[in-house]
């Protein structure tokens, strides 16, 4: 969301002085950036040998992706993903998977768009909401592969301006209990021992 680096300069620690800054983080006209919390013990396997794992994710789906600086002492990193707002992408879900498979505007992997039609789980998604799922896809996988966590119920954590997250609200908070209905995932918002990774006006919207 907005300020893509708010700590970069935080702590000040030697490492990352022999290091230049990362260049601001641009966010196009019609695209949005999402920042998801990933523990840094499985940050690698999400950026893989190279960074081949971050290009086939980009590839794949027409996003950007960045692994941002962190403080020294953080145990979590931002990814943060950064994708076009139109809504041109058709998400299907088989409900016999853990994760979903993803049908693009041109018609690719149609076996799963028909699974989902049938199942009635077919969903209309942009490319930054099908970015953002595959990261956390592959967060889950190497969670799974290094600790040998089965995946049951999981939480997606994601970093937000304090006015991003009045609108996720809503008045009387009408928007995230609808949210909450229709999705069947409990959602709250964190405004407390937050992360070192949030900046000065973030909040942290928990999914579960």
């Amino acid at each position: 969301m907005s300020d893509p680096n708010p700590y970069s300069t935080a702590n000040g620690s030697s490492n990352k002085r022999s290091k230049p800054p990362p260049p601001p983080l641009n966010v196009p006209h019609g695209h949005v950036a999402f920042r998801l919390l990933c523990h840094a013990s499985r940050i690698g396997g999400v950026i893989g040998k190279s960074g081949n794992v971050i290009k086939q994710l980009q590839n794949s789906t027409g996003v950007k992706i960045r692994i941002e600086e962190a403080p020294a002492d953080s145990p979590d990193r931002v990814v943060t993903v950064i994708g076009p707002t139109n809504v041109d992408t058709r998400m299907s879900v088989n409900s016999s998977r853990s994760s979903g498979s993803f049908v693009n505007s041109n018609g690719n992997e149609g076996n799963g768009e028909d699974r989902g039609e049938k199942d009635g789980n077919c969903f209309e998604v942009s490319k930054a909401q099908e970015g953002l799922i595959r990261v956390f896809e592959r967060i889950l996988e190497v969670a799974a592969e290094n600790d040998g966590i089965e995946i049951g119920v999981v939480s997606c954590r994601l970093l937000a301006e304090t006015h991003q997250v009045g609108s996720i609200i809503g008045k009387g908070g009408k928007v995230v209990e609808k949210i909450r209905k229709e999705s069947g995932c409990k959602i709250r918002v964190l405004t407390e021992n937050l992360s070192a990774c949030a900046g000065p006006n973030d909040e942290i919207v928990e999914v579960m």
